[in-house]
């Protein structure tokens, strides 16, 4: 899913957005990566 779209359904306060992205990635449930211009955010298993 697009990181900007994901970020406006959350509707989570910056600092709130930050936590839950990084301890997300902490215990490798996502990875964002670059496609050109697009950050994308990918679910792992």
């Amino acid at each position: 899913m697009d990181l900007g779209v994901l970020k406006i359904k959350s509707e989570l306060s910056g600092k709130k957005w930050d936590a839950a992205m990084k301890g997300l990635a902490k215990h490798g449930l996502t990875k964002v990566s670059v496609d050109g211009e697009n950050k994308i955010v990918e679910l792992l298993g």
